[in-house]
């Protein structure tokens, strides 16, 4: 959002704390328990929302240089995403065409000598643009290959408003609006495209995909489940609500927002005083705060266990390694307060659902963020 539009929805969120309300869907949801448990709509819900639909794989900011690169096989095909020397993006399936290794070892890095990638099994190597360029004792022992056939299998890969998109399945293509819904409004200015990337923290969880990303969609919980920590900086079931296509975004006012009314509104600074939850369908979350943003994203590996993916990107890099520690603990200690508090008792709602009481999940009016996560899935999957 551009600094008008900031504007604008500090005043949404004022009225709503001046109301002592919030944004509110037409009627509660509800939701049978078993849509978390169901081994058969869980092998659904892998196929066509993490192979067949298009992945946030990050801001651009993610691979900012030729030759650097990002990598995940979460989604159940390993992916490559490099930058070129042109600065445009190719993906590919992170498949050595030899024995099928993957051709880096860390999710993140730069190509060898900013262009090339070798396989850590036998050398076999290939270029940015996804070319076997060399196989060693080649003539040899594989005298007769067809190099040109034998080069990384291409995914198509999307790079727009600053964030990027893979589809995983390569036989399938995407329109990149089409899956942002115009949600690209609401996230341009936040400087996705040259904010320097801290780095990610990998947690591991024992429930459902969906429960963890539940607890992202409401801020009904913040007096409850946070009262020391959230809901000292925040209002608790306050917030704006907007949805674009599947995706939607929600606003929160700072405790402090009112301090607004006795600042003339061309000095108002409007990240001080409030942060924003941008959902990208079906798994990321993009938490836009004062001074930085944060991607959550989450994957499903069976139906009660997900993994979580939590990185941080910084206005620049820090200039001292002083600036650097600080950046770091603070990045932990939101890291630890998810881990401590969300996924320590979401992790006994999991017990609940898996006990075999038939009944429904109740989403209230005032959770419109959870509504529309779950209303998006029912679409996808009947």
């Amino acid at each position: 959002m551009q600094h008008q539009q900031l504007v604008d929805e500090i005043k949404v969120l004022m009225a709503l704390v001046a109301a002592k309300t919030t944004t509110l869907a037409d009627s509660v949801m509800e939701i049978d328990v078993n849509e978390y448990t169901d081994p058969r709509q869980f092998e659904r819900e892998k196929v066509e929302l993490f192979r067949h639909y298009p992945q946030f794989v990050g801001p651009s900011c993610v691979v900012p240089d030729a030759g650097d690169y990002f990598a995940f096989d979460d989604t159940g095909i390993p992916i490559l995403i490099v930058r070129q020397s042109s600065g445009g993006l190719k993906a590919f399936i992170n498949i050595c065409s030899h024995r099928g290794a993957p051709l880096n070892e860390c999710a993140h890095g730069t190509a060898k000598n900013g262009r090339l990638f070798s396989c850590p099994y036998h050398g076999w190597t290939y270029d940015l643009e996804g070319k076997l360029v060399g196989v060693p004792f080649g003539n040899e022992g594989f005298n007769g290959i067809d190099r040109d056939t034998l080069g990384l299998r291409a995914l198509d890969v999307k790079e727009k408003y600053g964030m990027i998109f893979v589809m995983p399945n390569p036989e399938k293509t995407f329109d990149i609006d089409e899956v942002l819904g115009g949600i690209q409004e609401r996230l341009s200015g936040f400087g996705f495209e040259d904010h320097y990337y801290l780095g990610a923290k990998q947690v591991s969880t024992d429930f459902s995909w969906k429960l963890n990303m539940d607890t992202f969609h409401e801020y009904y919980h913040f007096e409850f489940l946070h009262a020391e920590s959230i809901a000292t900086m925040a209002y608790s079931n306050t917030a704006s609500y907007l949805q674009y296509g599947r995706n939607h975004s929600m606003g929160s006012p700072a405790l402090s927002i009112n301090e607004l009314k006795n600042i003339p509104e061309e000095q108002w600074e409007p990240r001080n005083y409030s942060s924003y939850v941008n959902f990208i369908f079906p798994n990321t979350v993009i938490f836009v705060v004062q001074d930085h943003f944060q991607t959550w994203r989450v994957y499903p590996i069976t139906p009660d266990r997900s993994v979580v993916y939590h990185s941080m990107f910084l206005p620049k890099e820090p200039a001292t390694p002083q600036e650097r520690q600080h950046y770091e603990e603070y990045f932990q200690m939101i890291n630890d307060v998810a881990v401590a508090e969300d996924y320590s008792l979401v992790d006994k709602i999991n017990r609940g659902l898996k006990a075999g009481i038939q009944r429904n999940v109740l989403i209230g009016r005032n959770e419109p963020g959870v509504q529309n996560m779950h209303r998006q899935l029912h679409d996808m999957l009947g």
